[in-house]
């Protein structure tokens, strides 16, 4: 298994920086010819102005979770933005347009085409962001180009643990395939899944004495969670399948007498397939640069 995610102490992000990056990525939506205020994204502002401004503490429980979805939420948007931003590209602007829709609160409905989509481009942006070309036009999740040579990423948002076998199988079959369709003998494939709602249904958040501690416990957690499911991660894989990249969301508060701050962790791990040597150095030339990406 290989860990991608080292050196997220790095990235420290004052709230006010945060607040006016999240105000630029909604203008953002603006732009691409959506008002923003209309979309999920407009409630979102209200969440923070409600929690941080107005500290109404009627139900300080349901403030908190509502927060920190709207925390979620926002990181995701300015994370895609950053990303995204500088693709001078119409396809790019109509794929960001299919994320801005879907319901206020994750897991509030058993289908969220705008999430699963968001998840997508999440992806592209790590790929983006360690300097790839990503192509979101086709009917695979996205195509990447790795030095010349085609990577196909079949990605899903995974609701519950019930959903897991199932769903890998039919990424593997679905990438299986495409990469057979491609003419080139160096076109691979991998899945990558969202396990957040497996692991953190409820998005509740994790209190750490330092951010050393809360960094350790959530690579901990997603690697349990992996090496738990690893029968299910094996389902119908072929010999053009890398293996199953996985990533999931946690959030929560660094709380001693020295310190406070929130954090907000993406985790990240590749669970690799049994390899041939040439296609070990493959993955080794890029799974790393996934990992270890700041915010902004």
């Amino acid at each position: 298994m290989i860990y991608i995610d080292p050196g997220s102490d790095k990235h420290i992000i004052e709230s006010r920086q945060l607040e006016c990056e999240y105000k630029e990525a909604c203008q953002w939506i603006d732009e691409l010819g959506l008002e923003y205020k209309r979309t999920r994204f407009g409630s979102y502002e209200k969440d923070f102005d409600a929690f941080i401004r107005t500290g109404d503490l009627k139900s300080p429980t349901e403030n908190l979770k509502t927060f920190f979805n709207a925390h979620l939420e926002a990181n995701e948007l300015i994370r895609i933005k950053n990303a995204f931003d500088s693709l001078n590209s119409n396809y790019a602007f109509d794929a960001i347009k299919k994320t801005v829709s879907g319901q206020r609160f994750r897991n509030s409905c058993k289908s969220d085409y705008s999430r699963d989509f968001a998840f997508e481009l999440s992806m592209a942006s790590r790929f983006l962001k360690a300097g790839y070309e990503v192509d979101v036009r086709t009917i695979t999740d996205l195509i990447v180009d790795i030095d010349s040579r085609p990577l196909y990423v079949e990605c899903k948002r995974i609701k519950s643990a019930n959903q897991l076998e199932k769903r890998v199988k039919e990424a593997n079959e679905q990438t299986r395939k495409r990469v057979e369709s491609n003419k080139s003998s160096k076109a691979k494939s991998f899945i990558a899944l969202n396990l957040t709602d497996v692991i953190n249904p409820d998005a509740m958040p994790m209190i750490a004495s330092s951010l050393s501690y809360y960094k350790n416990a959530s690579a901990q957690t997603l690697k349990d969670c992996v090496i738990s499911q690893k029968n299910s991660l094996l389902k119908k894989k072929h010999n053009k399948s890398l293996g199953v990249f996985t990533e999931f969301t946690t959030q929560g508060f660094i709380n001693n007498p020295e310190s406070y701050a929130l954090v907000h962790l993406r985790e990240g791990n590749f669970y690799q397939y049994p390899l041939k040597d040439n296609d070990r150095q493959f993955l080794d030339s890029f799974a790393h640069k996934l990992g270890n990406q700041n915010l902004l």
